[in-house]
């Protein structure tokens, strides 16, 4: 259960800049080493355009409008829709936020005809997506500044 009253809600283009920020705070939760941290930020910088483009929603603390996190969806050029972000602030992180912008993303991506959701998710976060029901369905390799990773690819039936 929520510590708290969360309102999810869809992000504004001009929050792309506090969004970029929950992204880069939640990525660094999982204490990466800075030369890391510094070859993501292309991909944790969101844009007023990526967000006019994608369905992005937010997740705010009703009393204070503090943002805690946000997910977006994409269809890529496979016709598959696809998480490309969900974060939660570290403060929250363990809350019940996560899973319920997950669920929301779920409903968003069947509301626009998806039946199924797919994430490439960073190690540390595939045993959430698991437990929230998605199945490892591959790998992909990343690579990261002069370092490769394996990804987890997970896929969620939504009907």
């Amino acid at each position: 259960m929520l510590d708290e009253e969360v309102r999810i809600r869809p992000a504004e283009p001009e929050e792309a800049e506090l969004l970029s920020d929950v992204a880069w705070r939640s990525k660094e939760y999982w204490e990466y080493p800075v030369e890391m941290m510094s070859n993501f930020r292309d991909f944790l910088t969101i844009t007023d355009d990526f967000i006019e483009k994608n369905p992005t929603y937010l997740a705010e603390n009703e009393e204070t409008g503090e943002i805690i996190g946000f997910y977006s969806i994409e269809l890529f050029e496979d016709s598959k829709w696809w998480i490309r972000h969900l974060w939660v602030v570290p403060e929250h992180i363990g809350t019940g936020v996560g899973g319920e912008l997950f669920l929301h993303a779920c409903e968003i991506a069947e509301t626009v005809g998806a039946e199924e959701l797919n994430i490439i998710t960073d190690p540390n976060v595939e045993e959430f997506y698991l437990h929230m029901g998605a199945e490892k369905v591959g790998e992909q390799m990343q690579k990261t500044g002069d370092e490769e990773r394996k990804l987890p690819v997970l896929m969620i039936r939504l009907h």
